[in-house]
């Protein structure tokens, strides 16, 4: 029987959050759509039916989950040897980060953020197409001497009302979203090897890393002085910007353009102010071993992570 419910966060990045790591380790998952939390295993979160299936004549249905299931065995062994002291190098880097490119760009959010991005191209479309009757009518011809069919009982006015109240929503072909993830991947590993890329792992009484729904977290290093029309769209490839990635529960990785890589033991406020940087930049869930992980409230004191109930 085929899977019908895709991941599109690995379960092999998630088992470094539970308790101890095992398959059937349970994570603390704190709902904050719901504001609720629960525990539970890796493979009941993180997924969307048919995520990743792709629907075409002549090709195997599940040709790109059979493919990430052989990736994600490999990711596994390279999170579990970094988090268990090896260094960031060689294959254990150029797969991790071959992971954290595709959890970037590969997500339910995402994938609505471009459907609205589409959508409203094709709205914008057709209030040109709509603006004259005239233009209307001559794109009508066009269509007609293309080859193509059109019912003679709709008129202009029937278009225009339509288009005005919109009875509908536009929607993406899923295998769409899929062609444009994978030519997006090469690019923006690419740019994430560039970065020189330094590991931090948390001390005995720090307090645990956490992760969320969106992992990959891409900011400005001093946000206030950028425009605020790109605040929120910073790039790959920008200077100023950094990128954190948790990989497990006691080490995460910080991404630079500085010429520099080390390795930082952080103390339980470094480690308090990233978990605050990783909740607040949520889509909707926090997965962590417990809700006693750190983070900077308000004044800069450290709080647990029950506050986010």
């Amino acid at each position: 029987m085929t899977a019908r419910q895709h991941h599109f966060l690995s379960q092999c990045y998630l088992r470094g959050f539970t308790n101890n790591g095992s398959k059937n380790s349970k994570l603390t998952v704190i709902d904050l759509s719901q504001k609720k939390h629960f525990e539970t295993t890796p493979r009941n979160v993180g997924g969307a039916r048919d995520f990743n299936r792709i629907d075409i004549e002549g090709v195997d249905q599940n040709i790109l989950e059979k493919s990430l299931a052989d990736f994600e065995s490999d990711a596994a062994i390279s999170l579990k040897a970094v988090t268990e002291g090896a260094s960031f190098a060689g294959k254990e880097k150029d797969t991790i980060l071959t992971l954290i490119g595709l959890l970037a760009i590969r997500s339910p959010q995402m994938r609505e953020n471009m459907r609205q991005i589409e959508a409203e191209i094709v709205e914008r479309i057709m209030s040109i197409s709509l603006a004259t009757k005239e233009r209307w009518q001559s794109q009508i011809e066009q269509v007609r001497k293309n080859g193509g069919t059109l019912s003679d009982n709709i008129t202009y006015e029937d278009m225009v009302k339509f288009h005005k109240e919109k009875p509908y929503t536009i929607e993406v072909a899923r295998e769409h979203h899929i062609q444009v993830e994978m030519k997006m991947l090469q690019p923006v590993v690419s740019l994430l090897m560039m970065r020189d890329w330094s590991l931090i792992r948390a001390n005995t009484d720090s307090g645990a890393i956490i992760t969320t729904d969106r992992p990959v977290l891409l900011d400005y290093h001093e946000p206030d002085k950028v425009p605020p029309f790109f605040r929120n769209s910073p790039g790959f490839g920008l200077k100023n910007t950094f990128i954190y990635f948790p990989i497990a529960k006691n080490v995460s990785l910080l991404g630079n353009f500085s010429d520099k890589s080390r390795t930082l033991q952080a103390g339980q406020k470094l480690i308090a102010t990233l978990n605050a940087r990783m909740a607040y930049s949520a889509n909707k869930q926090i997965y962590a071993p417990n809700l006693d992980f750190p983070l900077i409230g308000r004044e800069g004191k450290i709080v647990s992570g029950k506050v986010l109930l």
